[in-house]
């Protein structure tokens, strides 16, 4: 997978659609040590200083499920090395109730990006972020090798691309859902306590308290 890597841009998904729109041919990661503009799921900014792991996937087209899938489950298998890591429903990498990293999926007409984001030697965040976001730093007391890392990324993303929908979907549920009470945080703000019976290929959620469509779900808590 051919790599291209910027000291700043103003967010690596912008630069890998740049870049598709200029010809590049798929597949093919966009890094950044920095990007001014980060963002993430609906439209919220992604702190993104240096010291954080910021990287934009542009794949051959595929479903919004399966690259969210692919995104999570790739950064999972990078960071559950170094540190207990949990995904949390839909994309969220979580240290306990602490935020580690994230993936953000867009579509172009050619091509699909995936978008994750890892916090890796980051000391401290902005202040609405206090006790909400970590890194590997904050978590284990010491740097780590960014481009170890990145390494890492790029091997998982490139063996798990690979792999069929199904048995992707069916290790993503193994991972994400884990038994037991839950809340589901939904976008009305709506929350609402269950107990979850099923998932289906969509990522619609049957519970105890009723179904819900995967585009209605903000998150879930685990109780």
């Amino acid at each position: 997978m051919d790599r291209y890597h910027l000291k700043v841009c103003e967010s690596t998904n912008d630069t890998a659609r740049f870049f598709l729109e200029s010809g590049v041919k798929v597949p093919f990661v966009v890094t950044a040590e920095v990007q001014t503009r980060g963002r993430g799921q609906r439209t919220r900014k992604w702190a993104s200083e240096k010291g954080g792991l910021y990287s934009s996937f542009a794949l051959e087209k595929m479903h919004s499920r399966k690259a969210l899938i692919l995104g999570a489950h790739s950064a999972y298998y990078v960071l559950v090395k170094y540190l207990p890591v949990k995904v949390r429903f839909p994309n969220d990498l979580m240290v306990e109730n602490r935020k580690i990293g994230g993936v953000l999926v867009e579509q172009t007409n050619s091509a699909t990006i995936i978008g994750i984001g890892i916090n890796v030697n980051q000391r401290e965040f902005p202040e609405e972020l206090h006790g909400n976001a970590t890194s590997l730093f904050l978590e284990k007391g010491m740097e780590f090798d960014i481009m170890e890392i990145t390494n890492h990324l790029v091997n998982a993303v490139e063996r798990l691309k690979r792999v069929g929908y199904e048995s992707l979907f069916e290790e993503y549920v193994k991972t994400v859902f884990r038994g037991g009470e839950c809340v589901i945080h939904l976008k009305n703000g709506r929350e609402i306590s269950c107990v979850i019976e099923k998932v289906d290929k969509e990522f619609n959620v049957y519970t105890t308290s009723g179904n819900f469509l995967f585009d209605d779900i903000i998150w879930i808590e685990w109780l």
